[in-house]
């Protein structure tokens, strides 16, 4: 075990190691796709339809009246990708496989921000290449790859240019781009600030206040545009979507269950909104607010119930990894088997990444709690961040898409670190081990490793 464990930590560091890395990543999701295109449907086939209406220059609306149900972001970009490369799935495709490599670069880019050394990044590298369930979302119309690349590239901007104006503007002008990709981005950075002050010593309250109001000026900038938008089409003030009244409710009525439930067309839309469904996009805003208002009231009324449902709504949202599955299943009802060992991969190399990300982020807690800088509890910012919007919200399995990356720089780090102890682990033949003393490298869990 400890010389197949050094042999694969001296393989890890081949130069051609990160180019294959790509190459890797783009060749099985590219291949994957061409094996099993899939139909858009539900949200994927929503935005398509929208993106297609925009790239003919009807704006963004449905069924003739100006809508912000969902961030105008990822319709705009498809509409860009249709305008581009015609009305296929070609376009789509093509900017998910760019997000893909995005995401690579920035797994690699982030790892080493937070103190892993090169193996544990490479690593990292090659969970995400080989992930199923990222591999299965690229034949999707859905923002989940291309929102994850634009947040990730302004979390690498925050952090590594957390004192550098430029470097905070770009930060804060992406941060924008991903709001209106997914509003709820609008609250991440401020709590990245926080996690930044509490792993590094030197970081202090008045570095993040001055980065806080640099990032948070640059995204207004991106922002309000859209805002004014809304403003001068819906008659209300929409900062981003109106969408999020039905996502609260969700997650706070008498029936919740901590996911979501098909039940719009049900007597409950009657007795909760009283707006006929015909008139639900021309009356979005009021809607939107008919749902906050519901939602609020019966948070108020069983503060109790809605607090113990948390956890089961935080149990939805990790407890298995499969929502990437569900179109390719209606796509290929007859591939149910071969799909299913292909789910169950998918759901064996999640539980083992998660459960290496955990013990990472535990042994970075240990460092920081000891006094020592601990930059890889940043990797943890996302998935907390995730994990605090299903509280609210519901449990959905696809949002901890976004947070998958990071957990996967976690788990990278941590398997770096037990692949590093095998390969120095004395022979076991040897009766008296040469010790060979301390390396004096220090991992982004501010450990020293021998």
């Amino acid at each position: 075990m400890t010389m197949i464990a050094a042999r694969l930590e001296r393989l890890l560091m081949a130069r051609w190691v990160v180019p294959a890395l790509f190459v890797l990543a783009i060749a099985l999701r590219l291949a994957f796709v061409l094996a099993f295109p899939q139909v858009p449907s539900s949200d994927g086939e929503w935005y398509l339809v929208r993106a297609a209406e925009m790239a003919r220059g009807m704006g963004y609306q449905e069924a003739g009246h100006p809508t912000a149900f969902w961030p105008v972001g990822y319709p705009a970009l498809l509409a860009a990708s249709l305008w581009l490369c015609g009305p296929s799935l070609a376009g789509p495709i093509a900017l998910n496989l760019i997000a893909a490599a995005t995401i690579l670069a920035l797994v690699l880019r982030c790892a080493r921000l937070v103190g892993t050394d090169e193996t544990g990044a490479r690593l990292a590298g090659l969970l995400y290449a080989i992930y199923p369930a990222h591999i299965v979302y690229t034949g999707t119309t859905t923002s989940e790859a291309t929102s994850t690349a634009v947040t990730m590239a302004a979390f690498a901007l925050l952090v590594g240019g957390r004192r550098r104006r430029l470097a905070l503007v770009a930060a804060g002008l992406l941060f924008g781009v991903a709001t209106l990709m997914r509003a709820q981005m609008l609250m991440f950075p401020a709590g990245l600030l926080i996690a930044m002050t509490i792993v590094w010593r030197d970081y202090r309250w008045r570095d993040a206040l001055k980065a806080a109001v640099i990032v948070h000026v640059a995204m207004a900038a991106v922002v309000l545009p859209w805002t004014v938008r809304n403003y001068r089409a819906l008659e209300a003030v929409v900062p981003v979507s109106t969408n999020g009244g039905v996502s609260l409710y969700y997650g706070a009525n008498p029936h919740a269950t901590g996911g979501w439930y098909a039940w719009e067309r049900t007597p409950e839309w009657d007795r909760v909104v009283g707006i006929p469904y015909s008139e639900r996009v021309a009356r979005q805003v009021e809607v939107d607010r008919r749902f906050k208002r519901a939602a609020k009231e019966w948070i108020v009324a069983h503060p109790a119930a809605w607090v113990a449902l948390g956890p089961t709504k935080i149990a939805l949202l990790w407890a298995k990894d499969g929502d990437a599955f569900w179109n390719l299943d209606a796509s290929y009802p007859q591939a149910g088997r071969t799909l299913t060992l292909v789910r169950a991969a998918d759901q064996a190399l999640y539980m083992a990444m998660l459960a290496l990300a955990v013990i990472a982020f535990a042994v970075a807690l240990r460092a920081r709690w000891r006094g020592r800088d601990a930059p890889m509890l940043l990797m943890g910012a996302m998935p907390a961040f995730a994990t605090l919007t299903a509280f609210g919200f519901t449990g959905q399995t696809r949002y901890h898409y976004p947070a998958m990356p990071f957990v996967i720089v976690a788990a990278g780090w941590m398997l770096a670190m037990l692949i590093r102890r095998a390969a120095r682990a004395p022979a076991p033949q040897a009766s008296e081990p040469k010790a060979s003393g301390p390396s004096h490298i220090v991992d982004g869990g501010g450990l020293e490793t021998a």
